[in-house]
């Protein structure tokens, strides 16, 4: 799917952007952790980015509802140039686009979601599950630019750590950022593993609506838009997968009448 502007006509529910800004924490942790650096200089920045990614494992598998922990290789993680290349030609598409694809058709495995975002260029992920790649390509094409950094194509494949079985995730609550739309996600994924978990999350995000529906605001009309509105959004119809822990459903995003560039 492609169109030129911002926000652009298909917009998932709460579950759609759950998914899509866990994966957006993993892929920035994986950032963190490539960028760190060499020798003991860098072990604790590592040290502190492997936890992190374990404790956004476990809030993924949570959110999917996965009964065994997803292995390492299937992790949500940006795409590197030559699988975006292979996989770019099984596709066509506009100004900004995000498409998903089999990347069985290039010789590997799991899905890749393809994309292109004016002020950031080529973007990517690829992941294991069909799921987190439909919640991406929706998160891809509605999302501000800010927020997308993470998902632009690196010049290699960005590994992914062993990571250790369990971390202690009351501690890593303790770090998040309670105004950071992908924490948020993390957190509210994380309800129900442990009390001393639930307890974390409770004193962090104190008087924060962890079920709140994400608000899209875009930084302002632009002379197009204003000269031709936009067609009013349409609510994308989302197949959730059961769940572990109970996690309320509401409303899907708002998105202002207004329409503005990418």
């Amino acid at each position: 799917m492609t169109a030129p502007d911002y926000p652009l006509p298909t917009l998932g529910g709460y579950e759609t952007y759950q998914l899509a800004q866990i994966a957006t924490f993993i892929a920035d942790r994986l950032a963190r952790h490539r960028a760190s650096a060499r020798g003991r200089g860098g072990r604790a920045a590592r040290a502190t980015a492997v936890r992190d990614l374990t404790a956004a494992a476990t809030a993924l598998d949570a959110a999917i509802g996965a009964t065994e922990p997803t292995p390492t290789g299937r992790l949500p993680r940006p795409l590197d140039m030559a699988s975006y290349t292979a996989a770019r030609e099984l596709i066509s598409s506009g100004p900004r686009s995000a498409d998903v694809v089999s990347l069985a058709g290039s010789g590997g495995q799991g899905w890749a979601v393809v994309g292109n975002v004016p002020g950031i260029g080529p973007v990517g992920a690829a992941v294991g599950a069909r799921d987190i790649a439909d919640a991406l390509r929706v998160h891809l094409l509605t999302r501000p630019v800010a927020e997308l950094a993470p998902w632009a194509v690196s010049g290699a494949a960005a590994p992914v750590p062993t990571l250790p079985r369990q971390v202690d995730l009351a501690a890593f609550v303790e770090q998040l950022d309670p105004a950071r739309g992908i924490d948020r996600a993390v957190a509210g994924a994380l309800r129900g593993t442990d009390r001393r978990t639930d307890a974390a999350i409770r004193g962090r995000f104190h008087g924060v609506d962890l079920d709140a529906p994400p608000v899209v605001r875009p930084p302002g009309p632009t002379a197009q838009a204003t000269a031709a509105p936009g067609r009013r959004a349409r609510r994308a119809v989302v197949r959730s997968a059961p769940r572990r822990f109970m996690i309320q459903r509401p409303a899907a995003p708002i998105v202002p009448n207004t329409s503005a560039g990418p």
